[in-house]
């Protein structure tokens, strides 16, 4: 059991002083040592008396080191000799001011704590086991660390390696320890403090502290320091600090608790009346906190009738949707519409005109207003996950639209090194200047613009499905969308509206992303190239039926390694402009269909890879241009047409991996042209003499 007083009260006594003061002021006897009046007399007044308990326990009383020099020179001991009887007094004075109440409280827990044995005129000696040895007459001055090991005492919880038949002085000015034993080490002996110019009395929670890190113990919680008041002025004082730190750590942490629930109670408070609103009055009324200066409501009515044409007005209506967050950008942080739409003309409804405006949208305010709200729709339609690796300077409120991209080094770029990803904008080709660089364009101030172009073949993590809106950017040029593996859905039906559109390149996008392709695609007139290459999805397919425009000028289809399914459409014929079908490792299927021989320009024609069934269209012998013609790895059937034979133009023939059959036609002779002929695996028969005409075979 370890001697403790819990729960002691601010300023009282926690250590065996209280025992020794008490029963000196009442006069009923000494105890084994000298009371504190006669510390006063004169003896070496810093000496403690050392204690010895028997019993069952064997324990003895007990002083941690503090690792100062064992030695002390007589002349130091004289020198504080002198200091510590001016202490003495005041401690004498303390405990006679005291003693009424350590009395009583003394005798209050006389059950539990072990106190040394009073010695007596008229008290005999206990046994062995209980006795208390007096030491030399040294009058102890102040409680130090104290353990007292009674009956009851098992050993079990706390180690120290302390053995109960050594002595050790106790340390004037210590703290009791509950559960606490120091350890045990001969170098560490009692000294005296060395009071110096130089040197730092240790205090008392210095003192504890460093018994604390030093002590061997099985439960952390075991050690609880009980401080008690000392003489000096360092340490007089250790109560009434600790109490002011604990009062004001409680109140820090009052202070914080309430400013939390505060917080929770205010955030509840705004959930629920935005809760009790209509969706779209909460939001409109979250969206115009931050506006721009203004009549908003003025300016959401105006550009909501300008975006009719285009956006569903109860899509715009609608904050949560990424035109509803468009058109709030627009009217409410976007400083180049919301000028616009301030100015609106009050008798007719019209925008102020730009600078310059585009080629083929014009100057109008109402064109440019369009344009922004069409780019931020696209921003927020391809950010509906996470947003985007790289912002590209998008929604730039105070910059044109054309302004809002970033350079990237990229050779395969089909401007070079200088290509911007974003939004990227090309002079008039009607003005010549040398003032701007490669022919892009920042803004419309000075010149007329010709086209935008979206480039986004850099993984900035597009994500989400691109919105209706994009197929009314009727300036945009080229479109090309590159390793984007989060986008989903179809392309949109609308870009048949795009009539400025020349190329539409999409590469290496994600499995979620495809479907049929628009209609309106194939009826553009300006459009020339169509690449749809190595995408992961299975989920395009072409249009079963197209109206083609007798004018479109489609040059390049390439869709090769995507995943198409379906058949082949006829409509493809119509395109007498193409150059180049590439339709290779897919999973088209059916029958080549015979109007295919209508492709009058056609050069390129590769169906290799997927499941066409049939025979090989004689029809094929109409493609005057044809210079490599492809159908390997199918399961075509038949003969090879003998109309192949007409196609002078052609370098390389391959059937390869088929099931053909019959033999090579001899009309394979007049291929003048043909350096690459692959007939493999297939079930040809009969002789191979007519190839050995075919002097330009290789």
């Amino acid at each position: 059991m370890a001697w403790t007083m819990d729960d002691k009260k601010e300023g009282k006594k926690s250590s065996s002083a209280d025992n020794y003061s008490a029963n000196a002021a009442a006069g009923s006897g000494s105890c084994s040592g000298s009371s504190l009046e006669e510390d006063a007399a004169g003896e070496q007044k810093l000496e403690l008396e050392e204690w010895s308990v028997g019993g069952s326990g064997g324990g003895k009383l007990k002083t941690p080191e503090d690792e100062r020099d064992v030695k002390a020179t007589s002349s130091d001991v004289s020198e504080e000799k002198k200091q510590d009887e001016s202490n003495i007094k005041g401690t004498s004075a303390y405990v006679h001011e005291h003693k009424n109440l350590d009395v009583q409280q003394n005798n209050n827990e006389a059950n539990s704590i072990v106190t040394p044995q009073c010695n007596n005129a008229n008290a005999a000696q206990e046994d062995d086991d209980s006795a208390v040895h007096s030491g030399d007459s040294r009058p102890a001055v102040s409680p130090g660390m104290m353990f007292i090991a009674g009956p009851g005492y098992t050993g079990m919880g706390i180690f120290s390696g302390y053995s109960s038949d050594q002595d050790d002085d106790i340390e004037e000015g210590g703290v009791i320890l509950e559960g606490f034993l120091p350890e045990d080490d001969p170098s560490r002996r009692r000294r005296r403090r060395q009071i110096t110019n130089n040197s730092h009395a240790e205090s008392t929670r210095e003192r504890v502290q460093r018994l604390i890190d030093n002590a061997i113990t099985l439960d952390d919680t075991a050690v609880r320091p009980i401080p008690i008041e000392e003489d000096g002025d360092d340490e007089g004082t250790g109560g009434d600090d600790d109490e002011e730190d604990k009062s004001e750590m409680s109140w820090l942490l009052t202070l914080g608790m309430l400013v939390m629930v505060a917080c929770i109670m205010l955030a509840i408070i705004l959930s629920l009346t935005l809760r009790g609103e209509p969706e779209n009055v909460a939001s409109q009324d979250t969206m115009t906190v931050n506006c721009l200066p203004g009549d908003v409501d003025a300016r959401f009515a105006s550009a909501k009738s300008i975006f009719a044409s285009i956006t569903s007005p109860d899509i715009l209506d609608d904050e949560s949707t990424p035109q509803g967050k468009a058109i709030w950008w627009t009217v409410c942080s976007d400083s180049i519409s919301v000028q616009l739409l301030d100015n609106q003309d009050s008798s007719t409804g019209i925008l102020p005109k730009q600078k310059h405006g585009f080629r083929l949208s014009g100057d109008s305010g109402e064109a440019h207003v369009t344009r922004r709200y069409i780019l931020a729709t696209f921003f927020y339609s391809t950010t509906q996950d996470s947003p985007w690796l790289d912002s590209l300077n998008f929604l730039s409120p105070d910059h044109h639209e054309c302004s809002w991209h970033k350079n990237y080094t990229r050779k395969n770029f089909p401007f070079g090194d200088f290509d911007p990803v974003g939004v990227h904008c090309t002079i008039d080709t009607g003005v010549t200047s040398t003032s701007f660089t490669d022919g892009f364009l920042l803004d419309d101030e000075e010149y007329p613009l010709r086209e935008l172009d979206l480039n986004f073949r850099v993984d900035i993590n597009l994500n989400g499905q691109l919105p209706l809106e994009i197929g009314y950017l009727v300036d945009c040029k080229s479109i090309g969308l590159e390793t984007h593996t989060r986008l989903t859905g179809p392309l949109p039906e609308t870009m048949g509206n795009m009539a400025s559109l020349y190329s539409l390149s999409l590469i290496l996008n994600g499995p979620d992303f495809g479907g049929e392709l628009p209609r309106g695609l194939f009826q553009l007139r300006n459009l020339r190239n169509i690449n749809l290459i190595l995408n992961m999805g299975d989920k395009w397919s072409l249009p079963d039926s197209v109206q083609v425009d007798e004018d479109a000028q489609l040059e390049q289809l390439d869709l090769s390694r995507n995943g198409f399914t379906g058949n082949i459409p006829s409509w493809i014929a119509q395109l007498s402009r193409l150059q180049t079908l590439e339709l290779s490792h897919n999973k088209f299927q059916g029958a080549i269909p015979e109007e295919i021989g209508n492709l009058s320009s056609i050069k390129h024609l590769n169906l290799m890879g997927n499941n066409l069934t049939g025979t090989i269209p004689s029809s094929l012998g109409q493609l005057p241009a044809i210079e490599i013609l492809i159908f390997a790895n199918n399961d075509l059937q038949g003969e090879l047409p003998d109309s192949i034979g007409n196609l002078r133009t052609l370098l390389l023939l391959d059937v390869g991996s088929n099931e053909l059959t019959s033999v090579i036609p001899s009309s394979f002779a007049n291929l003048e042209s043909l350096r690459y002929l692959l007939l493999d695996s297939n079930k040809f028969n009969g002789t191979v003499d007519v190839l050995e005409s075919m002097k330009n075979l290789t």
